[in-house]
Formats: structure tokens, C-alpha cells, sequence
């Protein structure tokens, strides 16, 4: 943060250069700037200064003066999501910017475990992995390039593998956290100073659980501790295409059910499958949804024989075997998908979780409104996928490009709807942010939320730790 010289008037300048040193705070408009946005559309507050922490000993001492201060502060990391969770909801807040914190801690092959500091990117994870044999099981929402692992657990992304290993926060086994009044806490088996940082279910309450999905509200996260596995070495891939949607959703549910691939997409409809995909489906014109399966396996028997699995799926409901290029590229260029959709305009996004079974619905009432603003014919392109996760249910994004600025203000109206729509078919959010917030709390049960409150201000009474977040008023 050198490059731009610091404004030093912050009022806390001063304080912050003893921590961490000159080089890793900066108060200059131009950096406060690049610090105010995320991957979205959306706008906050701006933070009032930003300080660049080496070790958890200095986010301590920057926690204890912002709490002896009454300073609001945020964590951040990479700043790639969708969603604006790590945009201020109060003015002068200090931005902790995490993303030097990013060495491996332990890679603990006895439990298989590996222990990395919070401001680690997936991509960097996979790579230091991979050349010792190992593989995670949830790799990182698909900006993983420069998405942070505390970043992805406190919002709780999706991306990929989650079809066999479940969203961001599944593969969680201990938390090192810095909380509100600078103290630090370590959760799962590592209660016990004596113990491997093995479990995160131990004795005691699920207090990994807590700050999960937390948007940096409970604490400031300094250690991951994520589960590993043997690297798969034999990867086998097939694309499947439907003339119904209905039908490519009871396929995709069977397959999910038996748990086969290690990443399952489905396009909800032929303009998404010509968006990602160019020329895909220009020879199959009766196509109209595609499924994507990617399965990775020890044994290449093993492997093999699970594509002729979901292949018979796949034509037990009148599905067509497209080969296997979809799926492959997807899974070859991960980290690489998300920049080119820039290319299309401004992202609107819908994403959320929702039952397989009820894609149809949702995909009805998407139709409905692109209709009624007849957005196609002002340049605005749309996508729909679906992303299988668990047993049976989907992250499902519905997502609309504005092409210019001045075809904004009528994508935004649609894309108002869109969010009305997703939450009225029955989808639930995965992250809150900016995108979500205002509508979640219009739904949720008031002992709910409270519940979480009355925990916010247990731990954290001045109220200082990303304030406002789950308030609402954006």
C-alpha cells in the first residue's frame, strides 16, 4: 500500500502504524476507494482507513485498540464476492485486510487435516496440496484465484466439489478466531492444548459452528483447520441433454441422490448452455437443459463405471449423451469462468439454495418476469445454473447482464422481482450480504434471529465487530 501515500488524518493512524508498521496502513482516498467495493454492484459505507495485519498477535493489538476506541471494524479478504459482505455499514470503520496472513500452519497427515491462516486463496491451497498428494474436499467458490478460506467459511460459499462435499463451512474442523475484545479462542478438538486439531465436534457445544457464516460479525478468523483427502488421480466427465427441464431435474436429483460426482452442474435452460458454451448444443436443437457430471476417483474402474451409471440415469429419462466437453472445460478451468462472464455486462445475481425439485418452478416465474421487461431485446442476457449440493438440494443462480449503465435501472427493476421470485418458490440464501439482507430479515423467525443477537452482544457488547451486518437498511 505504499505506492499511494497515506492521508495520515484518520484517527487512529498513528496508533495502527505502531502495530503493524507504516508500509501496511493507508488512509488515502484512492486506496479507501479500492477498499469500498467487492465483485457486485452494490455500495456501503466506506471504510475510514485500512490496515494490513502479519500475525494474529497484531490482529490482537488491533482488535484491543478498536475495542478501547469504540471502533468499528471489518474483515476482509480476497473482496471477490457477489454479495457485498464485506462493504461497511458504518462510516470511518477500520478494514482489516487479511490477505497477508496466508502461510500454511500444518498440513497434519495423521488426521488428515491441513491448518492455514485465514487469508490463504484457494488456489494456492489446491497447488501446495496437490504436490503432496492430497486434495480438499470443498475447493473454493468460482473466484477462487483470489477468494481467501475465511473469507469463503464466513459467508458461506459454494463452488467447487461442494456437489460431493457440501458448501465451504462442511469442511471446517477448528477455528482460531480473534474476538471482539481481542482475546483469542480455538474451537473443536483444540480446546485441548494437548490434543491434534482433529474434530470439530468435542466435549463441548458446536462453538465451531458459531462463526460460520458469522460475515465477520463474531470475530476476527486468523486459522482454518480444513479437512483433506488422498488426491483423486483418474477424472472421467459426461454432459447429458434433455428437452424438458422437468426431466433434467429428476435426473439430476437421481444422480445426486447416489452420491456419484464430485461436481454436478445443471443449466436450467438453452440460452445458459449457449452463454457458457458456445456452439454446445448447435447440432441437438430439441436440447433446451443440460446436466454436467464430474467424477474423480482412486481407482479408474471405479470412475468409469460411475459414468455408465449416470449415463443409464441419463437415458431412463430420455436424456441424450452429449460427450463430455462441457464438463471437462469447467472442470480444467477452475478459477478461470467467472472473468469472462464480466464480459457480458453488469452482474445481478440471485444466487440460493433450494430443492432440486423445485428448479422448474423457479424457472417459470424467471421466464415470467424476463418477458414482462422484454429484456432481451435490450441487450440484457441472462444465465441460469444450478449447482447439486448434499442429498438432494442446489445452489441455483439466476443472473441477468446489464450490457451498459444505462440499461441498469431497468435490469435492476427486473432482477427485484428475480429475488421476490427465488425466496417466494422457496429458496433460501447462503450468504446475506447487501444482496440478501433486507429480504431475510422480512422472513425469518423473530427467536431466531434474536437468539443470534443476544450471542452478537454477549461477545461483543460495544457492538464494534462489522457493525450493522443482519440489521438491515441498505
Amino acid at each position: 500500500m505504499t505506492v499511494v501515500k497515506a492521508s495520515a488524518i484518520h484517527q487512529l493512524y498513528q496508533e495502527l502504524v505502531a502495530i503493524v508498521g507504516q508500509d501496511r496502513v493507508n488512509d488515502n482516498q484512492v486506496i479507501i476507494s479500492a477498499y469500498s467495493k467487492d465483485a457486485c454492484h452494490l455500495e456501503a459505507e466506506r471504510p475510514g482507513i485500512v490496515v494490513m495485519p502479519n500475525s494474529v498477535h497484531e490482529v490482537q493489538d488491533i482488535v484491543r485498540l478498536c475495542a478501547k476506541t469504540k471502533s468499528p471494524i471489518i474483515p476482509s479478504g480476497g473482496r471477490n464476492g457477489i454479495c457485498g459482505a464485506c462493504l461497511p455499514r458504518v462510516p470511518n470503520a477500520v478494514m482489516l485486510d487479511m490477505v497477508n496472513m496466508k502461510r500454511l500452519v500444518k498440513l497434519d497427515e495423521d488426521v488428515m487435516t491441513v491448518t492455514v491462516e485465514s487469508g490463504m486463496r484457494w488456489a494456492e491451497l489446491i497447488h501446495i496440496l496437490d504436490d503432496q498428494g492430497y486434495k480438499l474436499g470443498f475447493r473454493g467458490p468460482y473466484g477462487g484465484n483470489a477468494a481467501t478460506i475465511a473469507g469463503s467459511v464466513s459467508i458461506n460459499s459454494m463452488g467447487y466439489a461442494a456437489s460431493k462435499f457440501g458448501p465451504a463451512p462442511e469442511g471446517v474442523v477448528s477455528l482460531e478466531v480473534v474476538l471482539p475484545n481481542g482475546e483469542i479462542v480455538r474451537t473443536g478438538s483444540a480446546w485441548n492444548k494437548d490434543a491434534q486439531v482433529f474434530t470439530r465436534y468435542s466435549s463441548f457445544a458446536d462453538l465451531t459452528g458459531i462463526f460460520l457464516g458469522d460475515h465477520g460479525t463474531l470475530g476476527v478468523k486468523t486459522k482454518v483447520t480444513l479437512k483433506i483427502y488422498p488426491k483423486a488421480p483418474f477424472s472421467t466427465y459426461i454432459d447429458l441433454g434433455f428437452t424438458s427441464l422437468e426431466d433434467a431435474a429428476i435426473a439430476l436429483l437421481e444422480i445426486q441422490k447416489r452420491g456419484l460426482t464430485e461436481e454436478l452442474n445443471c443449466l436450467l435452460a438453452r440460452e445458459s448452455a449457449d452463454t457458457y458454451f458456445p456452439g454446445l448444443l448447435d447440432s441437438h436443437p430439441g436440447i433446451n437443459a443440460t446436466i454436467h457430471s464430474v467424477i474423480m476417483e482412486t481407482d479408474q474402474q471405479l470412475a468409469e463405471r460411475k459414468v455408465q451409471i449416470i449415463r443409464e440415469i441419463g437415458q431412463e429419462l430420455k436424456g441424450k449423451d452429449l460427450g463430455n466437453f462441457a464438463a471437462q472445460i469447467h472442470w480444467a478451468e477452475k478459477f478461470n469462468e467467472v472473468q469472462p462472464m464480466y464480459n457480458n455486462g453488469f452482474w445481478l445475481n440471485t444466487c440460493h439454495l433450494r430443492p432440486i425439485a423445485r428448479l422448474p418452478e423457479l424457472m417459470k416465474r424467471m421466464r415470467a418476469i424476463f418477458k414482462k421487461y422484454n429484456l432481451e431485446n435490450h441487450g440484457i442476457k441472462w444465465i441460469a445454473d444450478a449447482l447439486a449440493v448434499d442429498r438432494a438440494y442446489t445452489a441455483a443462480w439466476v443472473t441477468i447482464f446489464a450490457p451498459r449503465r444505462d440499461k441498469m435501472e431497468l435490469a435492476e427493476k427486473a432482477w427485484n422481482e428475480m429475488l421476490d421470485a427465488a425466496m417466494e418458490t422457496g429458496g433460501c440464501p447462503y450468504w446475506n450480504g447487501l444482496l440478501w439482507e433486507n429480504r431475510t430479515l422480512k422472513k425469518v423467525e423473530e427467536n431466531f434471529i434474536q437468539l443470534y443477537r443476544t450471542l452478537k452482544n454477549a461477545i461483543d457488547p460495544d457492538n464494534i465487530m462489522a457493525p450493522n451486518v443482519f440489521q438491515g437498511g441498505y
